[in-house]
C-alpha cells in the first residue's frame, strides 16, 4: 500500500521535474561573460555550429569579443540583439586582413532589434574571425546575444513579358532563319525581386501560332546589351548559358526575340522567365 502511494506522486513529480527543466532559460550561470579582451574572446567554434548564448557585459566593461572560424568561399554577417537603450552599441568583425563595423540599428521599432556587420571575403581554405561588441553610452550592465547567419540565400521566380512577338517568316530562306519583333519585361523595380539578386539560371517558355520547328529563343539584359542564343531548339522552350559568372542583376530590363527559320508567318505569346537567383540578404537590411 505504502509503495503504490509513493509511486503515485513519484511519477507526477518527476514529469514535472522534466516539464520545467526542458522549458526553464538559460541561467545567469550559464551566459556567456568576462570575455572582454582578445586574450578572452568566448569561442564559438566553427559558425555553422555555433550557438547564441546570452552575454552578460557588466557594468564597467566596454568591451565584449568572440572568436569565430569561416571555410574559403563562405559568407557570413555577425548580428547582436539590440535595446533601445544601448546608444551607441557597435559590432566590428575583423581579422588580419580586414575589418567591418556596424552601428546601425535594424528593425528598430519591431521587437528583435539588431546591430550586424559582414566578414569579408574568406581566400584560404579557413579563417579565424574575430567580433567585438562595444557597450556605447549605456553605464549598467548590458544583456545580449551574439549570432552568425549566412548571408547568401537562393530564390527564384516566373514573370511574365509584355506583349506579343512577330515573325514575319523567313520568305527569303536565309539558313541563318529571320528574327522576330522584340519584347520586353522591366523588373528594375519589381518588389518580389530581393535587393541586387543575381541570376544563377534562367529559362524562357512561350506559346507559339502557329506551331513550327527550327526555333530558337533569344534574350538580352538590358546592362550587358548581349543577346544569349538559347541551347536546345523549341518553339514553347529555351534555356541559356547563364550562370552567376556573368554577374547578371534579376532587377533590370530583359528583351526577347525568337528565330524561326520556316516560312511561314509566326507568333509568340505568353512569354514568360524563369529565373533562379542568388541575393545576399544584407542588402535588404
Amino acid at each position: 500500500m505504502t509503495n503504490a502511494i509513493f509511486k503515485r506522486f513519484l511519477l507526477p513529480a518527476l514529469l514535472l521535474v522534466l516539464i520545467t527543466s526542458f522549458f526553464a532559460p538559460h541561467s545567469a550561470e550559464a551566459a556567456i561573460t568576462g570575455n572582454n579582451s582578445p586574450n578572452t574572446a568566448s569561442s564559438m567554434g566553427y559558425w555553422k555550429y555555433s550557438r547564441p548564448d546570452t552575454t552578460i557585459l557588466p557594468e564597467g566593461e566596454n568591451e565584449a569579443y568572440y572568436q569565430f572560424t569561416i571555410n574559403k568561399g563562405e559568407r557570413v554577417y555577425v548580428r547582436s540583439s539590440y535595446n533601445k537603450q544601448y546608444t551607441g552599441m557597435k559590432i566590428e568583425v575583423y581579422n588580419s586582413k580586414n575589418s567591418r563595423t556596424g552601428s546601425e540599428v535594424i528593425n528598430p521599432d519591431s521587437i528583435t532589434p539588431f546591430i550586424f556587420a559582414n566578414t569579408g571575403e574568406v581566400t584560404s581554405t579557413s579563417e579565424t574571425y574575430f567580433v567585438k561588441v562595444t557597450r556605447g553610452t549605456y553605464t549598467g550592465n548590458m544583456y545580449f546575444t551574439v549570432s552568425i547567419q549566412d548571408r547568401i540565400k537562393s530564390g527564384n521566380g516566373t514573370f511574365n513579358f509584355t506583349g506579343t512577338a512577330t515573325n514575319l517568316g523567313n520568305s527569303s530562306l536565309n539558313f541563318l532563319g529571320v528574327d522576330s519583333s522584340v519584347i520586353t519585361m522591366d523588373l528594375t523595380n519589381n518588389s518580389t525581386v530581393p535587393k541586387r539578386a543575381v541570376v544563377k539560371s534562367i529559362s524562357t517558355t512561350s506559346t507559339q501560332s502557329p506551331n513550327q520547328g527550327n526555333v530558337t529563343h533569344k534574350l538580352m539584359a538590358s546592362e550587358s546589351n548581349i543577346w544569349y542564343t538559347s541551347l536546345v531548339s523549341s518553339a514553347t522552350s529555351g534555356s541559356y548559358r547563364i550562370s552567376l559568372e556573368d554577374e547578371l542583376k534579376v532587377a533590370q530590363k530583359w528583351s526577347f526575340k525568337y528565330n524561326a527559320k520556316a516560312t511561314a508567318r509566326s507568333t509568340m505569346s505568353n512569354v514568360k522567365a524563369d529565373i533562379r537567383y542568388e541575393y545576399d540578404v544584407t542588402d535588404g537590411f
